[in-house]
């Protein structure tokens, strides 16, 4: 492995204004432009560009400058959180629910509505997805799938939330085609799910159960509340995806845009850059060479991959897979 995409991306939420004053958004579509521009500057003075996962509440509001960034090379994607989906309805239905405790059908016409808005703004169907809190079940690839997205960035391995349906543990840590009817392995559609980054060597507990790793994002300052540095989580990343070597190496950060990323003395706004420099730096380290991608180039490498689907194992022969004596699951 001689390089290593990096793809940085933002969910893009509505205000809370729009959706409500508890939910994590901009307070007003001018500080969430003012998160929007500032990111992409930033990430762009390392040479990366920025793929954008925007709830449809944003996209009508601010579709020129989505427009205008498109055509500088970002990658726009569809993001939804049902339940601040559902409260900008006028139709007085709901989906009081995260993305992950949707059925099947209620995926189905929330994505039909929410691709259509999405479409009005924009021109054009989404091809990217990303669900808010990384909230899905197992029907959300096949889903996808069938209605017309090439790829995604839907999972965060080692996450353990379980109130809000993001359970990802012992999930594929890289990009792959995703499986139709189990999240958690590689399958055979041609949907691509390209997973948050994380360190897996430092696993952090919460409240009421919640697990997960640190990652390179900049909302979270990780050093202060935990202790953990983003050089140690950028070299940490860096030595796990070398080991791994998979087909297609990515590391993958995510933020938000209720973080005022114009302004250079603003706590998140220097951790986004630590955060960059420091991958930078642990992929120089490791003699690696680091490219800035978005989604859209990660999608179009990975579905030139051969499909390598897992095979069906029997009980009887797991542990002589693994190496041990006996039979695991009785």
């Amino acid at each position: 492995m001689k390089s290593i995409k990096v793809v940085i991306t933002m969910d893009v939420e509505p205000t809370t204004a729009t959706t409500h004053p508890t939910a994590t958004g901009p307070a007003n579509w001018e500080l969430g432009e003012r998160a929007v521009r500032g990111y992409a500057k930033i990430a762009a003075s390392y040479g990366f560009p920025v793929t954008f996962f925007i709830h449809p509440e944003a996209a009508l509001a601010q579709a020129r400058m989505f427009d205008k960034l498109r055509s500088q090379g970002a990658c726009l994607g569809l993001h939804i959180h049902a339940w601040k989906y559902s409260m900008w309805r006028h139709d007085g239905q709901r989906y009081m629910a995260h993305y992950g405790g949707l059925s099947e059908n209620e995926q189905r016409m929330l994505l039909a509505e929410a691709g259509a808005l999405w479409q009005e703004a924009l021109g054009e169907w989404p091809q990217y997805f990303r669900p808010g809190t990384f909230s899905a079940n197992d029907a959300i690839f096949r889903v996808l799938n069938d209605m017309g997205f090439r790829g995604g960035s839907c999972s965060a391995p080692g996450r353990m939330m379980p109130e809000m349906q993001a359970v990802w543990t012992g999930t594929e840590p890289d990009p792959h085609r995703a499986h139709a009817s189990f999240r958690q392995l590689p399958g055979s559609l041609d949907f691509v799910n390209m997973p948050l980054s994380a360190d897996f060597s430092v696993s952090l507990e919460g409240r009421i159960g919640r697990r997960m790793h640190p990652d390179p994002r900049p909302d979270t300052d990780w050093e202060t509340q935990y202790g953990v540095s983003y050089e140690s989580i950028a070299k940490n990343i860096v030595n796990q995806v070398m080991d791994r070597a998979p087909s297609v190496p990515v590391i993958n950060v995510v933020s938000h845009n209720h973080y005022d990323y114009c302004e250079p003395t603003d706590a998140t706004c220097g951790r986004l850059n630590r955060s960059l420099a420091a991958i930078i730096a642990a992929c120089e380290s490791a003699g690696i060479k680091p490219i800035g991608a978005t989604l859209s180039d990660v999608v179009d490498e990975a579905l030139r991959v051969p499909i390598n689907e897992p095979t069906f194992v029997c009980e009887g022969n797991i542990m002589e897979k693994a190496g041990a004596v006996g039979v695991l699951g009785r």
